[in-house]
């Protein structure tokens, strides 16, 4: 990984590179535009950017109907999750703070939801058709499950995918970034993602209201739970290292949140909340001076 990040800052056009031929892995395009954004100038990032966004506007032009419509949303939560990962990546360089980060992120992936909402009515029809014929197919009907997938719904779920495009994205190159330049910067960064109270609570009523509203409000509530999923992750990591458990229980962790992504996703929202309250971090360092 280090030497990827060494030649995607060699150049410009090393990074355009990398920038254009990662879209056929996950996460490497929009994570060397975050780390030429957060590190050069902004005429750098401007031109690795066209290129990370190129092959993607090719796809949906060139290919056109021979892209599925369910594929064709996902490349466009990709193209989408470009900008954000600008936005934020200039968001975090300017101030330094991921609570602020996490916030530009979900705010600019709810607005480009809701546009895609309006310019791309169509497409979101053709994969509610989609939707509902996996689900027939695998029997959740049967199940009591309704089928109904609203314009609403379904541009909530481009704006969580969008949302958590940018955030792997934004933290492996800031992961790179502190590999070349700050080793050991980014756990420290990391480990110390809180959210602030009244903004915790805040996207924690939002979370709740879109749970209890009807189903079409779901989606949403992901993308307001996200910065407190990503608050929990992080104090589970500090916790880890904190206690000097071992690197494998990181490695049980992320396998359990992968198995039972659900209920476990609901624990660490929960965790990122009471972090935000109690500042849990700075309660276990007390304790440990105490003792």
């Amino acid at each position: 990984m280090k030497a990827l990040a060494e030649f995607i800052m060699a150049g410009r056009l090393k990074a355009s590179l990398v920038a254009c031929l990662g879209n056929l892995l996950p996460f490497v395009s929009p994570a060397a535009v975050a780390l030429v954004t957060l590190r050069k100038s902004y005429a750098d990032a401007f031109i690795v950017t066209l290129w990370a966004v190129l092959p993607l506007v090719a796809m949906l032009k060139v290919a056109g109907d021979k892209v599925s419509e369910a594929d064709g949303l996902m490349v466009w939560a990709a193209l989408l999750s470009v900008p954000v990962v600008v936005l934020s990546a200039l968001v975090l360089r300017a101030s330094a703070s991921w609570s602020r980060t996490l916030l530009a992120i979900i705010g600019a992936s709810i607005l480009l939801a809701l546009a895609v909402k309006v310019v791309l009515a169509a497409k979101l029809e053709a994969v509610r058709g989609v939707l509902l014929e996996m689900l027939k197919q695998i029997g959740e009907q049967e199940q009591g499950i309704s089928l109904m997938f609203s314009d609403l719904f379904l541009a909530g779920l481009l704006a969580w995918a969008m949302a958590l495009m940018a955030v792997v994205a934004l933290l492996l190159g800031r992961w790179w970034q502190a590999l070349l330049y700050n080793p050991g910067g980014f756990q420290k960064e990391f480990h110390a993602l809180r959210m602030q109270k009244g903004v915790a609570m805040a996207l924690l009523a939002g979370l709740s209201a879109c749970y209890l509203l009807p189903q079409d409000y779901f989606t949403w509530g992901n993308v307001l739970g996200l910065p407190l999923l990503l608050s929990g992750i992080a104090l589970v990591h500090h916790v880890v290292t904190f206690a000097q458990l071992g690197g494998h229980w990181l490695v049980i962790f992320y396998f359990g949140l992968i198995l039972l992504i659900g209920p476990l996703s609901t624990v660490l929202v929960g965790l990122g909340f009471l972090d935000s309250m109690l500042d849990l971090r700075a309660r276990f360092a007390a304790r440990k001076s105490d003792s």
